[in-house]
């Protein structure tokens, strides 16, 4: 029977050959910081005080953007539609945002925090920003300011990259 010692010890050997040394180091790594940050905090967060991961990424995007439609926040966060859709209709339940149609066009719908739900978003915030002060602390101000700069570079430019291309392997092979 394998001792907790020994999983902890595998588990650091694993965690370092793939941040180390593995044929997509910087993908994995974005991926393994992300899910470290969000995983655990999104967890904690729907734990203590009922609100998800899809429905806290619709209340900060309409505390910022007032008005904004699901759609919108799809397209703008990555986030799948479906979970999405189901976050919009759970907070609005909460009474956390408020769907109204718009004036001009009735066909588009648009969110905005309702004061009980920019409440939650004000105090989340501090949280996540301490979350990243603690993330970006082995960093020299400097290098704080350059990985902005370079992270943004690359997210501006998902666009370009993100369907993905699967054309070399072959369509006839289904695994289930």
């Amino acid at each position: 029977m394998t001792k907790p010692r020994d999983e902890n010890a595998a588990s650091s050997r694993l965690r370092q050959s793939m941040l180390r040394g593995n044929s997509l180091n910087v993908a994995w790594r974005l991926n393994y910081v992300a899910n470290f940050y969000t995983v655990p905090f999104y967890l904690a967060l729907d734990h203590r005080i009922g609100i998800s991961r899809a429905e806290y990424v619709i209340l900060f995007c309409v505390a910022q953007h007032p008005g904004t439609t699901a759609q919108e926040i799809v397209a703008a966060s990555g986030r799948p539609k479906n979970s999405i859709s189901v976050a919009v209709a759970k907070l609005e339940k909460k009474r956390l945002i408020i769907r109204k149609r718009n004036g001009e066009d009735a066909r588009r719908v648009e969110l905005r925090a309702s004061a009980a739900g920019l409440s939650m978003y004000r105090k989340v915030v501090p949280l996540l920003q301490e979350r990243e002060r603690r993330m970006l602390a082995p960093l020299t101000a400097a290098e704080r300011k350059r990985f902005d700069a370079l992270l943004l570079k690359v997210a501006n430019n998902v666009a370009a990259w993100q369907a993905p291309d699967l054309t070399a392997l072959p369509p006839e092979r289904r695994y289930k």
